[in-house]
């Protein structure tokens, strides 16, 4: 039981009979002088709180307390077993418990602690324990007692989490992380168990990636490819084989590429592109004008009709033409019905998914096509040109985005999987809530990522883990980006690059295309690549020939969405009158158009209003 000694004087003043010898074990009145000296000693040191007097050395002039509320304490010099006071039998009292047994036991520390069975064990720790202890359980949120550390043979350490904390990834993958570099140094890593609460940390170099990632050729058209699509490779140490970064599309049918200019959008883009033509994906773009040349090397896989990259008309009616496919009464919706298919990748058989197959749809500067879109109420009488070019613009873009968000919303059934690019992902770029939750797949293209960028693109940030200042350092960043993924835990990654017979790039790319899927009826393989160099003029019979192939016309799509010819129809008018000259130039239909693949609902009559009648009667 803890002994206390508390020293009181020789002599005391006195009243009546001045300096005095104190005897305080035979005169009442100092007995009661030394009870508030012991009193003032208790409040002192707080261990000895409980303790209570248990006799006075006269001769050394010393009160002895002995604190019997403690029932025992067994064990050797190595572990004590303390039987807790009551008052430290409740889980609020494991401080106090910690802080007066280290003080009765110097270097001694808490290791358990058992407030309802009324028990703590007591072990001798050398300082590195303690320091380790102290900063896990600080990293972990949890206390010092809750979690065991011993050396490992590695010179590392195996540590036990207490009975009642529970291992949670999500919530301590990123701390533990920290702390490994605060108990070694960067490089340092561990490995945790959540079901036993084993935490394992091991010294070691920090991961980091190759200055070059080669694209994995080999893979193209391998069938466990399609659906979980690698394109990098994570983060690994100098004696581990690095992990594929691999698109789950069966988690989700959309992923969101976010980066600003330079920082690798293309290349990774171009590199599911890729992966998804030799897996025989129907493949459609859609883009800026401006921007559209990012994407001329896929030409030659691009499906009949799928280029929307010439203007935002030709966008729009793309986007319509997907969408009419799968409503009531397109071609995929009549197929799914007759079936009774309900999810393209359980219920068709192999055979039919040749027959309908995935439908990859690549949507570049999401910003410039779906951003700053306004529905028009009514058509101005006598407008100016400038008037409804702004009002048809703002339709258009309007339509694109709200057939996005509804596609989204429903393709992943027929076979859809979405590629959808911007630099910024917020409401005010095109981006609003109902379009980021369906993009299941996030990632942003980039080694310096701020806390704004992470917070507009992915749903957990503080989950992410940022590129590490060691990649940055050692000149290995480029084409490095972060990415949370449904069904994986958010990883930091980069991008392959594509490099092989001599050929780099989109041409590389284009070459394995070549070679694996070939080229459409009608062009070869010393055109094509000819096409791809950036240092000889382009072949203009090859143009027209390509883009005759794949380019979505424009005029479909004022026959899908016939309220838009009153819009175009009122600014021709505009033009007419008041801009002096010939309306706004649009791009040249191919001379032989790809049959529409929509089926009006039944129904629904079986012609279209005339667009001019129409915009005669919006017009009253």
């Amino acid at each position: 039981m803890p002994t206390f000694k508390c020293s009181y004087p020789e002599y005391v003043n006195s009243k009546s009979r001045g300096r005095v010898e104190f005897h305080p074990e035979s005169d009442a009145s100092h007995r009661r002088m030394l009870e508030r000296k012991l009193s003032e000693y208790r409040q002192k040191h707080p261990e000895a709180a409980d303790a209570e007097l248990e006799s006075i050395d006269a001769e050394n002039h010393v009160a002895i307390l002995i604190d019997r509320s403690v029932a025992s304490v067994t064990g050797d010099d190595k572990y004590k077993s303390i039987a807790l006071p009551a008052k430290h039998c409740k889980p609020s009292a494991g401080p106090e418990a910690a802080d007066y047994w280290s003080r009765q036991f110097p270097g001694w520390h808490m290791t358990e602690f058992h407030p309802y069975e009324g028990r703590a064990v007591m072990e001798r720790l050398d300082a590195d324990q303690v320091r380790t202890r102290a900063i896990l359980a600080e990293k972990l949120k949890v206390n010092p007692w809750d979690i065991r550390v011993d050396h490992a043979d590695d010179g590392g350490w195996h540590c036990q989490l207490g009975a009642g904390i529970v291992y949670q990834p999500s919530k301590h993958d990123k701390p533990l992380a920290e702390a490994c570099v605060m108990v070694g140094r960067l490089g340092w890593f561990f490995q945790a168990d959540p079901k036993t609460g084993i935490i394992d940390i091991h010294p070691g170099e920090p991961a980091s990636f190759p200055k070059l990632v080669d694209f994995p050729f080999d893979r193209l058209g391998d069938p466990d490819t399609r659906d979980r699509m690698p394109f990098g490779v994570q983060l690994a140490r100098p004696d581990e084989a690095a992990r594929p970064a691999i698109v789950d599309w069966t988690q989700s049918l959309g992923l969101l590429v976010a980066g600003l200019a330079g920082g690798g959008k293309s290349v990774t883009i171009n590199d599911i592109i890729t992966m998804s033509v030799a897996s025989d994906c129907e493949l459609y773009i859609m883009d800026h004008a401006v921007k559209s040349t990012d994407f001329y090397w896929c030409r030659g896989w691009v499906t009949p009709g799928g280029w929307g990259a010439d203007s935002l008309v030709q966008t729009c009616g793309l986007l319509r033409r997907l969408l009419d496919d799968i409503s009531a009464g397109g071609a995929r919706a009549r197929a799914w019905q007759e079936h009774g298919w309900q999810n393209w990748y359980d219920d068709l058989s192999d055979k039919d998914k040749r027959k309908h197959p995935i439908r990859m749809i690549v949507i570049d500067e999401l910003s410039q096509l779906a951003v700053g879109g306004k529905d028009a109420t009514s058509i101005p009488k006598n407008p100016l040109p400038a008037v409804m070019d702004r009002m048809l613009e703002q339709q258009i873009i309007s339509l694109n985005l709200s057939m996005l968000i509804k596609l989204l919303q429903i393709g992943r059934a027929y076979g859809y999987r979405f590629v959808v690019a911007t630099q910024v992902a917020s409401s005010s770029t095109g981006m609003p809530p109902a379009l980021r939750g369906n993009l299941g797949n996030k990632l942003i293209m980039g080694a310096r990522v701020n806390e704004n960028q992470k917070n507009l693109i992915f749903n957990v940030p503080r989950d992410v883990p940022d590129i590490p200042d060691n990649v940055i350092q050692e000149g290995v960043s480029k084409g490095a980006g972060m990415a949370e993924f449904e069904g994986q835990p958010a990883f930091d990654f980069k991008t392959a690059f594509p490099v092989r017979d001599g050929l780099s790039g989109t041409a590389a790319l284009g070459a394995a295309l070549i070679d694996r899927v070939g080229l459409p009826d009608g062009f070869d393989r010393a055109e094509y690549l000819d096409s791809l160099d950036k240092n000889t003029p382009s072949n203009p019979d090859f143009e027209r020939r390509i883009m005759d192939r794949i380019r979505f016309p424009e005029s479909e799509t004022y026959e899908r969405i016939p309220w838009l010819q009153a819009l175009k129809d009122k600014r021709d008018e505009a033009y007419a009158e008041f801009g002096g000259g010939s309306t706004p130039s649009e791009p040249a239909e191919p001379a032989e158009r790809p049959e529409p693949t929509h089926v009006r609902p039944a129904g629904s009559g079986s012609t279209l209003m005339d667009a001019s009648e129409l915009a005669r009667l919006m017009r009253g």
